[in-house]
């Protein structure tokens, strides 16, 4: 949709648009906090020039809205947004647009349109599943004897932020994928809800291993 057609689309809700975002993070971006991330898509939609429909009352925001945080450090395969446009585009447009507008460490995977009256996507994130490389030279059968130490223990006490929490309700699954270069390659789904979100470095250091020495990778969300 051109500007001009812009300006003769139908007014109201009934003209806007809820479209659906897919990026990747690369290493550029792993060490970019959340509110950060949410900042630099702001100006990206408004560096591609999209018609992005503002909240109401009286400080006005920006319609915009992420499936689950990706944790500092981490880089990622697949992030979520859905973004309330307030006029209907073409989404093949919309896609060249933002090609052209996001900085290094960002990449648009997919730009797909979802039903305006659509759950928020919070509420149907369920899953993150999440891959990383222990920091040692470790075998295949060392890993699984610690994965399965982990998943047989009812409860993993960990502290974050003076909070005493149990970690092990959050891990859904944790496996041992095999070598890579030698070395082992740990999986894991954790739980990603709101009322209840496991942390990848979290699942590392009940591991044993130093996480701010594991590169972690967010493989992608899984939704209801």
């Amino acid at each position: 949709m051109t500007p001009d057609e812009m300006k003769t689309a139908q007014p109201g809700h009934l003209s806007r648009q809820r479209v659906r975002i897919t990026f990747a993070r690369g290493e550029n971006t792993r060490y970019v906090g959340h509110l950060d991330i949410v900042r630099t898509w702001e100006r990206i939609i408004r560096r591609a020039q999209l018609p992005i429909a503002y909240s109401e009352g009286f400080n006005p925001h920006p319609r915009l809205t992420f499936a689950a945080a990706l944790p500092v450090g981490c880089t990622s395969d697949q992030e979520v947004l859905d973004v309330i446009l307030s006029l209907a585009c073409d989404l093949a447009d919309v896609r060249r647009r933002l090609d052209e507008a996001v900085p290094e460490g960002i990449r648009v995977v997919d730009v797909a349109e979802t039903p305006y009256s659509a759950p928020a996507l919070q509420t149907q994130t369920r899953a993150a599943e999440y891959t990383f490389l222990p920091p040692t030279d470790e075998s295949v059968e060392q890993a699984q004897a610690r994965v399965q130490a982990l998943l047989d223990a009812e409860s993993i006490e960990r502290t974050r932020r003076d909070k005493t929490y149990d970690l092990r309700p959050l891990i859904l699954d944790l496996w041992v994928e095999g070598a890579e270069s030698g070395r082992a390659r740990i999986g894991m789904r954790l739980k990603a809800e709101e009322g209840g979100t496991g942390r990848p470095d979290e699942v590392a250091a009940a591991l044993g291993w130093d996480a701010a020495e594991v590169k972690i990778h967010r493989r992608g969300l899984i939704f209801a």
